[in-house]
């Protein structure tokens, strides 16, 4: 059986021998069938589907899957999958493929239900090809590259088509010239290229046709001209190329066919037999690996594997209990990865194997012998000088078995009864010459190889009480060692024993001698329970405690060896391995314990590489060198636990483990993988929303600001080997990162630039891939760039300097605001005392008088009205003299007041009209406006019963107006000329309304904004 490392935690693909003899002391010799065993790639990995279809591995690495619905992508670690997309012509035409291959240009081609397709890396979309002449193509199941460039389909109804991929035309061969509708039936995996002529192998129900690219001519069995004798009416199957050679698949003939097309001549014929009834034929797949080894399945749901040496077939049966078996009855398409692994392409996912890289081979005894298995089975083991083995039992006697014919014998042991009819268990094994000595617990025996009888040897007195532990053959002394203080040593060529004790000084009853060693220079050592290590000493004839330390492992030691430093290596059942330094006198829990997936362990045994193999039950960890550590599960014994795994040395540098009925032969020079030629795949670029799919036309990546998180996807196209990563985005990683799974980088809130990622994997014996790399740049945001920062620093320095600008302005307003406000604070307080003095005028004051005294004698009762009006607009005046504004409510009671008193003295000679709009009666203006207007317009126009002067208050659109007749007098008394000036600048300190002075022929205006 063969296995291939997977990982850290190595899973392995193993291949499996079935061993069928029959029980008995000889048993006929019989040839073991090879049996392999397979990982598996399946849906939940991330497969589209299951029924896989095709394969392509193309030049940057990946592989593609065709399967029944939809094509994949995959670099090892991710699947990337296209479908046909409703309503999008980009999309895959249809779900279904069968063929796939790769042209000079980079595009993938494929052939589907109804027709062509290709899908171009540079655009990420596909065009198809569903009708030649305006007749559809319907199912293309073959389509080939050739080294010229173009592209070749074949349609399962029309024949043959050539795509240039230079002209972009397509020409058709029909295969009957003179039936252009297609009656010929091409199959699946019937296209290939001839390696040494321009042209083209086609395989038809009708039989095997030839086309000539150049002469553009096929050549059947009807105008085989040369007398070829690959031509036949014989319908074929199925077509595959290996090296130098055509292999046609012959249903009549019911064979493989292998032909040489340099020399052009058959030479020879593979004819699998029939097994279990089944008929093998007709054939639907060949994939000749790179050993000539040829993988073959049938129709009829037989797969087989043909040897390229021996020509021997073996059927790859699929069984449903184990689960590394093929996982399915048949197969479309092959493949063989650089590192020698076969991927095939079932209808139940991507099953692979890698026969070039065994890790190990296991001999199944128990079909040969199926009471083996009983108790415990396999219990020790040497190997002869002619390369057989021989093997001791728990219940089943003694065992030798021959690994080339596949032949066991089994021999009884003397003394046999009851449950131990073949005798008791055979713990010791050594060989000398002619001899074996076999080993019990309670006896010890020499066997002859050659007459096959058994002798026993009598124990001496002192051992034949004890229950023996450990036996080891010393040149030609043998010893014993059990329970108890004495050792005892056979002198093989005297033919006595020898008692040689241990000194010691516990007195602990369980005192027993666990495990015995011979190291390197030729010094016997024992592992004594409870004590410690004890050393034999030739000059005293004893063994003398070394170290009597109470190790709490002590009671668990399983195996004792030593390594390459001279260091003691023990398997313990308590702290995993342990190492012991014989010359300090120290014990170490090795640390590789954490990364082991063995809590505890029966078996440790270093091999010839610097490895440390370590075992318990199936499962199996290897530390290497570099303190690295490679896990494994064996796909045995995965029911029971009635069994104790140990592990042997064997000549060629093999390790040997016996597992219950089970030989598993190790060979460590195949975890020494040659330097890897592995490169990291570049799968994906994802953001939150989106995917971009990455590859060798695609060296840079664009964002935009918003895209600064985002993850990319990589890995390494493998089944064998897991692979560490290392990646750094150079422009924001210091150092390298390490990640093993998952198998891609994530980076968030990223700011604007340039970068760079890279991306290496190293082995598990270190070696590093060449360095991938993507560069990546970032859009700046706006507010980050250096444009932005400039315009900002000058914008900041405009908004200073004008803002210096505006402050010195303002500065400069508010200083002239403060001495206009001082100006027109002047001026109001003019105008009120200017008012106080109108009012306080003695001719106002006369005037009134004069009034008031004719009416006391002529109306006593007016007389008094006058004089209270006359009190209350003295008493306006004066409260009023400090304010800015009334209301002009107020203001036109006060005005009425005044009206009064001089209508009372000038009679009809003054007539003062008000329109007043209700709405404006709660606006306001400076206090006396109106009555200093009303005065103003009294004192320069003429007021007489025959000219009477007529004045009118109204209000329109915010405005007061007051209008009067322009009746002017020839001199005014007591006018100072200042009044509406002042006025005017009273209200312009208050509003930015102005007072309007409008004197026309006829009127005098003045418009009062009301505020």
């Amino acid at each position: 059986m063969a296995g291939a490392i997977r990982g850290r935690f190595l899973r392995c693909s193993f291949w499996l021998m079935s061993l069928l003899v029959t029980r008995g002391g000889q048993v006929q010799a019989q040839q073991r069938p090879v049996h392999f065993e397979f990982g598996h790639i399946r849906e939940q990995d991330g497969l589209s589907f299951r029924v896989i279809t095709c394969l392509l591995h193309d030049r940057e690495g990946f592989l593609w899957i065709g399967t029944n619905n939809g094509l994949n992508r995959y670099d090892g670690a991710h699947f990337v999958q296209f479908k046909k997309l409703r309503n999008n012509s980009n999309s895959l035409s249809n779900n279904q493929l069968y063929a796939l291959c790769q042209d000079q240009q980079g595009r993938i081609w494929m052939g589907t239900e109804n027709g062509i397709s290709c899908y171009d890396k540079t655009t990420g979309r596909f065009r198809h090809i569903v009708t030649v002449d305006n007749q559809p193509l319907a199912i293309c199941k073959n389509v080939l590259c050739d080294r010229a460039g173009d592209v070749w389909f074949t349609s399962r109804q029309r024949g043959l088509f050539r795509y240039g991929t230079k002209t972009g035309k397509i020409q058709y061969f029909p295969c009957y010239p003179t039936d252009r509708t297609g009656a010929v039936q091409m199959l699946p995996n019937g296209l290939v290229e001839d390696v040494h002529r321009p042209g083209l192998w086609l395989s038809e129900r009708n039989g095997l046709r030839y086309f000539d690219i150049a002469r553009q001519q096929f050549t059947t069995h009807r105008n085989n001209r040369q007398h070829l004798p690959v031509f036949t009416g014989n319908q074929v199957s199925a077509l595959a190329i290996d090296g130098d050679r055509l292999l046609i698949a012959d249903q009549i003939d019911r064979s493989i066919i292998v032909y040489d097309l340099r020399r052009q001549q058959i030479l020879k014929r593979l004819a699998p037999i029939r097994q279990r009834e089944r008929d093998n034929f007709e054939i639907a797949t060949i994939f000749a690996d790179r050993q000539h080894n040829l993988w073959v399945s049938s129709w009829t749901h037989m797969p087989f594997f043909i040897d390229a040496r021996t020509d021997r077939i073996t059927e790859l049966v699929h069984d449903k209990t184990k689960p590394m078996s093929l996982g399915a009855n048949s197969f479309s398409s092959g493949w063989q990865h650089p590192d020698g692994s076969i991927w095939l392409g079932t209808v139940n996912g991507i099953a692979h194997t890698n026969p070039e890289r065994a890790l190990y081979d296991d001999y199944d005894l128990e079909p040969l012998f199926p009471a083996l298995t009983d108790e415990n089975g396999l219990l020790s083991f040497t190997e002869d000088t002619d390369g057989s083995w021989w093997i001791g039992t728990s219940i089943r006697g003694l065992l030798h078995y021959e690994p080339a014919t596949n032949r066991l014998d089994v021999y009884r042991l003397p003394k046999g009864r009851g449950l131990y009819y073949w005798g008791h268990p055979v713990t010791g094994l050594s060989q000398r010459g002619d001899e074996l000595f076999v080993g019990c617990e309670n006896a010890v025996y020499r066997f002859n190889k050659r007459t096959h009888q058994f002798r026993e040897i009598a124990l001496p007195a002192g051992a034949r009480s004890l229950h023996l532990w450990s036996f080891l053959l010393q040149g030609d002394r043998y010893w014993i060692f059990g329970t108890g203080k004495q050792t005892f040593a056979y002198d093989i060529l005297r033919r006595q024993w020898q008692t040689h004790p241990i000194r010691s000084a516990s007195r602990d009853p369980r005192f027993l001698v666990r495990q015995s060693l011979l190291n390197r220079r030729g010094e016997l050592w024992l592992d004594i329970y409870p004590e410690g290590f004890a050393r034999f000493s030739p000059q005293q004839g004893c063994f003398l405690v070394t170290d009597t330390r109470q190790a709490d492992y002590e009671a668990t030691i399983g195996s004792l060896t030593e390594d390459r430093d001279g260091s003691f290596l023990m398997a313990t059942t308590l702290h995993g391995l342990v190492a012991y330094d014989p010359v300090r006198r120290r014990d170490l829990i090795r640390p590789e314990n954490d990364l082991m997936t063995l809590s505890q362990c029966t078996a440790a045994l270093p091999d010839r590489f610097g490895n440390t193999w370590v075992a318990e039950y199936n499962m199996v960890s290897v530390i290497t060198p570099q303190k690295q550590v490679l896990n494994f599960r064996l796909a045995i014994n995965e029911y029971t636990a009635e069994y104790v795994t140990s592990l042997f040395p064997m000549r060629n540098g093999h390790i040997m483990s016996i597992q219950k009925g089970h030989l598993v032969e190790f060979k460590p020079e195949h975890l020494l993988l040659p330097r890897s030629r592995q490169t990291v795949l570049l799968n994906r670029f994802v953001l939150p929303d989106t995917a971009l799919l990455l590859n060798d036309l695609k060296p840079m990546i664009r964002l935009k600001p918003e895209d600064n998180s985002f993850a990319i996807e990589f890995g390494t196209l493998s089944a064998t080997t897991k692979y560490r990563y290392r990646y750094k985005l150079e422009g924001y990683d210091d150092a390298w990162r390490t990640t093993t799974s998952p198998t891609g980088a994530v980076y968030t809130k990223l700011p604007g630039g340039k970068y760079t990622f890279l991306v290496k994997a190293l082995d598990p014996q270190g070696f590093e891939t060449p360095i991938r790399s993507l560069s990546i740049q970032l859009a700046m945001p706006f507010y980050r760039a250096t444009w932005f920062w400039v315009l900002a620093v000058v914008l900041v320095a405009g908004l200073l300097v004008s803002f210096f600008r505006y402050r010195t302005r303002q500065t400069a307003r508010i200083h002239r605001l403060q001495m206009q406000t001082t100006r027109l604070q002047h001026d109001k307080t003019q105008i009120q005392y200017q008012n106080l003095i109108n009012h306080l005028n003695p001719h106002f004051l006369f005037n009134s008088l004069t009034s008031l005294n004719s009416l006391i004698l002529i109306q006593p009762r007016e007389a008094s009205v006058f004089l209270k009006k006359l009190s209350v607009i003295y008493r306006y005046i004066l409260q009023n003299k400090d304010s800015e504004l009334v209301s002009l409510q107020d203001e036109l009671a006060f005005t009425q007041l005044y009206i009064d008193l001089q209508t009372t003295r000038f009679g009809a000679g003054l007539t003062i009209s008000q329109n007043i709009h209700p709405e404006y009666q709660n606006r306001r203006i400076v206090p006396v406006t109106i009555q200093n207007l009303l005065e103003n317009a009294i004192k320069h126009n003429i007021v007489d019963d025959e000219i009477p002067l007529r004045i009118r208050i109204y209000t329109e659109n915010d405005t007061l107006y007051v209008v009067n007749e322009l009746q002017p007098k020839g001199f005014v008394e007591t006018s100072n000329k200042q009044g509406l000036a002042s006025l005017k600048s009273l209200y312009h300190y208050l509003s930015r309304r102005e007072v309007a002075v409008t004197e026309t022929t006829t009127h005098f205006i003045v418009a009062i904004p009301m505020l």
